[in-house]
């Protein structure tokens, strides 16, 4: 288990919003070529989630963050001040390009709990050229591989009802805010251990902010029924065990982390809308014997085609 994963069981609420009564299958939504890569090379790309979210994504979640702050006038002064204004410089330097290096980076795949969702088989079918594919991961297989090899990570569902986002929001403010306001008030800590420790508070502060916002949506997004894990890179509780990448995207060049899978953790192909259902499903069984896949079930879209 990671630190994120065990910090965050201390916090029943946050997790509890996070699993969300999830099963144990997740399915990753692709195209025909890349699910293609993934299965030769065995391997699923997490990107770095500051050049995947948009303005519009990024100060929905930060305006949310300072807004709740503003309303409650019992936290403590110093300590808010300083979380307001990590965020306002955040999204501002996000937006017009300042060359910041931050201490943590969160990188992320994400998947659906819907094995058969119409708008996402819509992003990735193109009329009658080809159709789209999602594959079927076992959670649990893929986070015990991961925490073995040492990455910093956590998973989730994605929380759209922004009452629930609130609420996370608002038991991380008062948790924090508690253990500022113990600090001030302890007579154990000489003036410079005080200090100290009151830094580490306020760091751990935004950085759960950060971490639970990757999390968080706009309603609007709702039915993608979105799964996500996250990988962090942080210099404090632990570097990537290995080098990150680097990939051209819209002209952006963004860090990703390649991902690789055990087999075992692939429990299913399912095929998208298609008229010729036949030749896709024989095609689809006949590419993963090609790649030893001996146990992967293939399954055929249930939603009517229609053009």
């Amino acid at each position: 288990m990671s630190y994120y994963a065990a910090f965050l069981k201390k916090i029943p609420k946050i997790k509890r919003f996070l699993d969300n009564d999830c099963s144990d299958r997740i399915y990753h939504y692709t195209k025909p070529e890349k699910l293609l890569n993934i299965i030769e090379k065995k391997t699923l790309r997490l990107s770095n989630v500051l050049y995947l979210n948009d303005k519009a994504e990024v100060s929905y979640t930060y305006k949310l963050i300072v807004d709740l702050i503003s309303e409650h006038n019992h936290l403590n002064n110093e300590l808010f001040n300083y979380v307001i204004e990590y965020f306002d410089n955040k999204y501002k330097h996000i937006i017009d390009g300042f060359n910041e290096v931050y201490q943590q980076e969160y990188y992320t795949i994400s998947f659906s709990t819907e094995k058969d969702n119409l708008i996402l088989w819509n992003n990735y079918s193109k009329e009658k050229t080809y159709t789209g594919y999602n594959l079927g991961f076992d959670i649990n297989d893929i986070m015990c591989d991961i925490y073995k090899k040492q990455y910093n990570a956590i998973c989730g569902c994605i929380i759209y009802d922004e009452d629930k986002q609130k609420s996370i929001i608002k038991a991380i403010l008062n948790h924090w805010n508690k253990k500022y306001e113990r600090t001030l008030n302890a007579l154990k800590y000489k003036k410079q251990a005080r200090e100290n420790r009151l830094n580490d508070i306020r760091y751990e502060l935004v950085d759960i902010l950060n971490l639970v916002s990757v999390f968080f949506k706009n309603s609007k997004f709702k039915d993608e029924k979105e799964y996500r894990i996250v990988i962090v890179n942080h210099a404090q509780y632990g570097n990537l065990p290995e080098p990150t990448k680097i990939v051209e995207k819209n002209g952006l060049f963004v860090p990703y982390i390649e991902y690789r899978f055990s087999k075992k953790a692939l429990k299913s192909i399912n095929i998208g809308p298609t008229m010729n259902e036949s030749i896709f499903y024989t095609s689809t069984n006949r590419m993963l014997l090609n790649y030893g896949y001996n146990k992967v079930e293939v399954n055929w879209s249930k939603i009517p085609l229609r053009y």
